[in-house]
């Protein structure tokens, strides 16, 4: 077990490991230098979760925001400063969800996505950092969220690869709100 899981474990105890197979790894994130990122399923004081979308996302397309753990970066650090570049909410983290290592075809891990659950606990929702690029926030329930991993999963041709690759962490948290104890 790597040293950054291992940090995590001892603070939130057992954390899932999901290994899904990718059919395909070229495109990013999955083909970039980066070899994990932060995924942040922010619940709003409704119970809802936030999603976004980029100016250059096909039109409709959300999905939870992300974002990469710079070289040397501790997990909850690169999960905090994201949390505040992309939406400026002040936040609680409630639980560490999963960590999904994204398989190839050929069984090698090639990316980790840390998935944690954070509850709002102030601010204004606003995008500290324009290089970022969001175009727009929605709220969904949890079945709202298996419609997003759907509608990416709809998605065209050219961005088809990335909308299978962005569902699964829906689909992962999703089943973690909806599990019964």
């Amino acid at each position: 077990m790597d040293a950054a899981l291992s940090t995590l474990r001892k603070k939130y105890g057992k954390v899932r490991i999901v290994q899904p197979v990718l059919p395909v790894v070229d495109f990013p994130p999955v083909s970039g230098r980066r070899k994990g990122e932060v995924a942040m399923a922010i619940r709003r004081p409704d119970d809802t979760i936030l999603l976004q979308t980029k100016e250059f996302y096909p039109v409709g397309t959300f999905r939870l925001p992300t974002g990469g753990i710079k070289d040397g970066e501790d997990v909850e650090h690169a999960l905090l400063r994201e949390v505040h570049e992309e939406s400026n909410l002040s936040v609680e983290i409630e639980q560490l969800v999963a960590a999904i290592d994204y398989l190839a075809p050929d069984g090698r891990a090639t990316f980790r996505t840390y998935l944690f659950l954070l509850r709002e606990t102030g601010g204004e929702l606003k995008v500290n950092d324009p290089k970022e690029r969001i175009s727009g926030w929605e709220q969904r329930d949890p079945a709202g969220l298996l419609r997003a991993a759907e509608e990416l999963r709809a998605i065209d041709e050219g961005w088809q690869r990335w909308g299978h690759f962005r569902a699964l962490v829906l689909d992962i948290l999703h089943d973690a709100l909806t599990a019964r104890p």
